[in-house]
């Protein structure tokens, strides 16, 4: 059981620092947004974990191959938002970029739905399963493993904003907010057209 903890807890890590949408979302809300907005966004992106989670471990892994493309065509539809969004923002007079949506709600919806409407999270999570998960597993390890990957994002996603926003790493990056942000609304912008192009295909 141990080693199985240690190598889902390795992969879990790998995933989440990998360049997906979520990781360019959190990075966008803590460098260009408020502490609240950046941790509401990083609780979000858990709370979709969970969702995962629990709808998996119903068994719920078989969804339709239209089910999962109306989830992908709304991913792309939210991501597109989100990147025209940061592209479309005009820089305060100091040069740096409003933080007027800077709720923890606000932050805390649009990692939700980032999250959910990720079906390659969903495909992850399920031969994640497939890997830990078997037959003769007991009730406790069942329950155990969703917790696992919730409670690892949630204090991740959470670090990744504390460490972002940190005196040090926040001066460095504030020399960079009149481009930043735009920067990665274009690379929100290039994983909406990407995901779109694997619908389609």
């Amino acid at each position: 059981m141990l080693l199985d903890l240690a190598w889902l807890l390795g992969v879990l890590t790998l995933a989440v620092l990998s360049p997906g949408p979520d990781f360019l979302l959190v990075v966008k809300n803590s460098v260009g947004g408020t502490r609240a907005r950046a941790l509401g966004t990083a609780t979000g992106v858990s709370a979709g974990l969970a969702v995962h989670s629990v709808a998996i471990s119903l068994g719920l892994a078989a969804t339709p191959p239209g089910i999962l493309r109306l989830v992908q065509m709304a991913g792309v539809l939210f991501l597109g938002y989100l990147g025209l969004r940061a592209l479309l923002s005009a820089p305060e007079a100091d040069g740096h970029m409003p933080a007027t949506a800077g709720t923890a709600r606000s932050g805390f919806v649009e990692g939700f739905i980032c999250n959910l409407t990720n079906p390659k999270a969903f495909v992850f999570f399920v031969s994640l399963f497939a890997q830990l998960i078997r037959p003769d597993s007991t009730i406790f390890w069942r329950a155990l493993v969703p917790a696992v990957i919730v409670l690892h994002g949630l204090v991740v996603w959470n670090l990744i904003v504390l460490a972002l926003q940190s005196p040090p790493v926040a001066r460095r990056l504030g020399r960079a907010q009149h481009w930043l942000p735009r920067a990665f609304g274009a690379a929100l912008l290039a994983v909406a057209l990407a995901v779109l192009y694997d619908a389609i295909r």
